[in-house]
This record gives C-alpha cells, sequence and structure tokens, in this order.
C-alpha cells in the first residue's frame, strides 16, 4: 500500500492531538471529589490526590463488616459446580405379550483387503487386521485364500466372505 501526503497528515493530527490531551489530563489541578448531602452525612470532603485525614472520617458513620466464620465452609445459595439442565426422563417401553422376536442376525463381516503369500496370510475384516484362527465378532477366522476369507460361526456355519472391490472413486457423496 502506498502512502500519500493525506495519510502523513492525518497521523500528525491524531500524534499532536493525543499530545495535547495527555498534557492537558496530567497537569490540570487535582480537584475536590464533593457527594450529595445525604451520604457525606458529617464526613469532610476529600481531595482526589491527598490521602484522607484520619480526624475527618467519622468512625461510627461507617458501617459494619460481615463476620466470616474461619471454623467452616462458606455456604453459597447454589453449588456452582451442578449442572443446571435437567436429565430427561426415562421412557419405559411397554414388553408386547407373545414370545419375543428373534434377534436380527449380524451383518457379514466386510474384507477390505488380504495379504496372501507362502509363509504369511492376513487380512482387513472390518478395519482389524487377522489371521487364521482369530475371532471377528461371533465368527473365527477358518482360512484366509487369495481373494477370500472363510469363517465360521456357532449360529450360521461356515462361510466365504469374498474380497469387496474398492469404491469407485466418484460413487460416493
Amino acid at each position: 500500500m502506498k502512502f500519500d501526503r493525506r495519510h502523513l497528515v492525518a497521523s500528525l493530527v491524531l500524534l499532536v492531538g493525543s499530545i495535547v490531551y495527555n498534557v492537558w489530563v496530567f497537569t490540570r489541578p487535582e480537584t475536590t471529589v464533593t457527594r450529595p448531602p445525604d451520604v457525606a452525612a458529617g464526613v469532610a470532603p476529600v481531595s482526589a490526590g491527598a490521602p484522607a485525614d484520619a480526624a475527618s472520617i467519622d468512625l461510627t458513620q461507617l458501617p459494619a463488616l460481615p463476620d466470616v466464620a474461619l471454623d467452616r465452609l462458606p455456604e453459597w445459595p447454589r453449588d456452582p459446580f451442578a449442572s443446571v439442565r435437567t436429565a430427561p426422563e426415562a421412557v419405559v417401553a411397554e414388553q408386547p405379550s407373545g414370545p419375543a422376536p428373534e434377534a436380527a442376525p449380524d451383518p457379514d463381516p466386510v474384507v477390505a483387503s488380504i495379504l496372501y503369500s507362502s509363509d504369511r496370510r492376513a487380512a482387513m475384516i472390518d478395519g482389524r487386521v487377522v489371521r487364521v484362527g482369530d475371532v471377528v465378532g461371533r465368527a473365527k477366522v477358518v482360512d484366509i485364500l487369495p481373494r477370500a476369507v472363510v469363517v465360521e460361526s456357532p449360529d450360521r456355519g461356515r462361510r466365504t466372505l469374498e474380497l469387496k472391490p474398492p469404491a469407485a472413486a466418484g460413487g460416493r457423496r
């Protein structure tokens, strides 16, 4: 940004103005603070810069300080750390009469990748690296093939999970 003569003049005017203001504020004579008559009952006015004269203060007019109990904890109107939010009411669902519905079967695990070699076999199933003998959900990994994983579970038996192809780059929204 390029500065021209207008910027220089404005800056100098502001600088001179601030200097004049500070000189005026800090060099003017001290003023006396006055109070309304109903507040100053019997108390002499005190100048702003001078220390208060002990003889001019009527100690009988000062309010008493509250007692401070050091032997117990203070009592607060409320706990400042307590939550102001109330817990929602619990909703109890009615149990239907008759036989209980059957539980939905677990979804098939998703095989994301397979590492297959003559001495090592591993697969990425549901975001976890597994080997033969590991358990995924309620299914046990029985074998790892080049393009599939064989799992066996007590409720669904033995099944083969194919390797899922990667999603197309533009397919997601």
